[in-house]
């Protein structure tokens, strides 16, 4: 989103992606230091600000994929995709292992695909093959869910990584070690072997857990995907601000959905994890939009 670049050549894009992760890292290490409590607030700015707005394009982008812009999909596609929302929240507080398992491989199969289609533009490449998109998206998420502050999360969902060695950064260890093995191995083919770099310095050297993503989440995949969705579904470059004001409905009516789930988990009436589950079942419904394993279309 930053950068003259951005919407029109995907070298620049990549360029961008790799120098604000930098700069996000550089930033969140002297917040720690000399201004911790603004570690929260400039994650949820960013999530807000570009993350959100990311997903909440899916009932635009989703009629014109299908070849009806703004028609009666728009009208059939908001209903639906709330309900979605609802339905992976109930499957989370019923089955948290599995729904998390879930997660955690359709997240990373979406955030590895849009970077790869990136670099398909950038080397005027063939499709990416979905393996490919799978293994760069479990190498850019393992350092980041590994971390030790991360790994109190996974247990509240039921999954266990205690190693009982007695070394808490080992499982960040071999995660990082295996993300940069693979990383290498596609960067041979993809040449985004940089991307992976990036993820396992915002895992090693960003202090607060929801910064390191909020940083990975819209400074490399949200502005990434903004671009390969304008370029190939949308062709408004040109027209970004027009385009993004388009979202703020949306953005507006998850917000205050989160927020209503927010104050009732501050208030007791719900657990932190049921929270959470709202959190990350908000995303599912927009990777099936977007990788076209749903529609709403009507006619």
């Amino acid at each position: 989103m930053i950068g003259a670049g951005t919407f029109k050549n995907a070298v620049k894009v990549r360029r961008w992606t790799l120098g604000l992760l930098a700069a996000g890292a550089l930033m969140s290490e002297a917040l720690w230091h000399w201004a911790p409590d603004l570690q929260l607030p400039l994650a949820i700015v960013l999530i807000a600000v570009i993350g959100i707005q990311h997903g909440a394009l899916d009932h635009i982008l989703h009629s014109h994929m299908h070849g009806d812009p703004e028609g009666p999909l728009r009208q059939s596609f908001v209903l639906p995709y709330i309900a979605g929302i609802g339905v992976a929240w109930v499957a989370f507080e019923t089955a948290p292992e599995l729904m998390l398992g879930v997660f955690l491989l359709v997240s990373a199969y979406h955030f590895g695909m849009s970077h790869l289609r990136v670099d398909a533009m950038r080397g005027k490449r063939p499709s990416p093959d979905h393996l490919s998109g799978l293994t760069l998206g479990l190498s850019l998420l393992a350092p980041l869910v590994t971390r030790p502050d991360a790994i109190g999360v996974l247990q509240d969902f039921g999954w266990h990584l205690d190693t009982g060695f007695g070394d808490k950064l080992l499982p960040l260890k071999l995660a990082s070690g295996a993300a940069l093995f693979l990383g290498l191995v596609l960067n041979r083919t993809w040449r985004n072997g940089m991307l992976v770099v990036a993820s396992v310095l915002l895992a090693w050297l960003v202090r607060d857990l929801l910064l390191a993503f909020a940083l990975y989440f819209a400074l490399g995949h949200s502005r990434e995907a903004f671009f390969e969705e304008f370029q190939h579904r949308q062709s408004v470059a040109r027209a970004f601000p027009q385009f993004y004001v388009k979202s703020l409905p949306l953005s507006f009516a998850f917000a205050a959905m989160a927020g209503v789930i927010l104050w009732l988990a501050s208030d007791g009436v719900l657990r932190e994890r049921a929270a959470l589950s709202f959190l990350l079942a908000g995303t599912l419904p927009h990777i099936a939009v977007l990788e076209g394993w749903v529609t709403a279309r009507t006619r």
